[in-house]
């Protein structure tokens, strides 16, 4: 009996992504059952989805949050002795199912930031710290919302990108889905509102929180394992645009391993979500090493001009 589901979730703007996950699984062979949480799908969207086989879509119509907020939720309809979260916007190189749970139920499987990362996590606020671990303000709201242990059991904070538990901490993915729903306004603002000054990364904050304070939370794993061997990776596309629209400097070391993700699928002959876009046709490669530059600077004067115009 397949004993892990892996969870996430999109919207049909993320179609291409959430396909380019699934497909990446089953190219090299890992069989989990997928569960996507879906938000404002259409039928012909479920289906692209589902044939790629043990595919499982829970509708989420009626979130009021960004769907970043709808991990633990989606997570909990789960039915299997491990639960797996991957961001949609990511995929897989070979097969990491030996990789994707905890090593003891007691755990949670996800990636615990560097020092210098950290910093990066909380750039744009002063609290008189230099950010290598979680600053003490932040640390003394998160106590007081979640309550329960008197000192914080992580010292940075953990990506939420990609984390893996037991059956057994079905409390604490309750716990955090709770505290988000009482501590985060309402609304779709994307994945960071820097407006809030203690939970400006919503569900990743509220997730950190919960790691420190929550007396019935597992464990950070001592060790990520999806980084360690280049031949069994989970690989999170951070920032816009996606590969699915286009290359940026920083995310074109992976031109190769995903564009096989979508060169297997139509050899294989599935239903793409849409045409094939140029930026993931792998004979494209060395036009979208040229475009990645202009692509990465249409990217931050679109963002700037919504930013000042609303």
């Amino acid at each position: 009996m397949k004993n892990n589901t892996v969870v996430t979730a999109g919207d049909m703007n993320y179609l291409w992504g959430l396909f380019q996950l699934i497909a990446s699984m089953r190219k090299s062979g890992m069989d989990e059952p997928v569960l996507v949480g879906a938000y404002h799908f259409t039928p012909e969207g479920e289906a692209i989805l589902t044939q790629l086989g043990d595919v499982t879509i829970y509708p989420l119509e009626d979130t009021k949050h960004s769907l970043t907020c709808c991990k633990p939720h989606v997570m909990l309809q789960a039915k299997t002795e491990y639960i797996t979260w991957a961001d949609s916007d990511a995929y897989f190189v070979g097969n990491c199912s030996k990789r994707l749970p905890p090593l003891s139920p007691d755990e949670i499987h996800t990636r615990m930031r560097v020092p210098e990362e950290n910093q990066v996590a909380f750039r744009g606020y002063e609290y008189g710290e230099d950010g290598r671990s979680i600053p003490k303000a932040i640390l003394n709201v998160w106590k007081a919302d979640v309550g329960g242990n008197p000192e914080p059991r992580t010292p940075r904070s953990c990506s939420a990108c990609y984390l893996s538990v037991h059956e057994s901490a079905r409390p604490f993915l309750r716990k955090w889905h709770e505290q988000m729903m009482k501590v985060l306004p309402a609304g779709n603002v994307g994945v960071v509102d820097r407006s809030l000054k203690y939970y400006h990364q919503l569900d990743e904050s509220v997730l950190n929180s919960v790691l420190c304070f929550f007396p019935q939370a597992p464990r950070v794993a001592d060790t990520y394992r999806l980084d360690k061997d280049p031949n069994e990776l989970y690989v999170h596309f951070v920032g816009i645009p996606k590969p699915w629209i286009g290359w940026t400097p920083n995310s074109f070391r992976h031109f190769d391993t995903y564009t096989a993700v979508a060169d297997w699928a139509v050899k294989q002959g599935f239903k793409l979500p849409t045409s094939l876009p140029y930026s993931l046709n792998p004979a494209n490669k060395t036009l979208c090493r040229l475009l990645c530059h202009p692509v990465n600077v249409k990217t931050k004067i679109s963002r700037r001009l919504k930013r000042f115009f609303g």
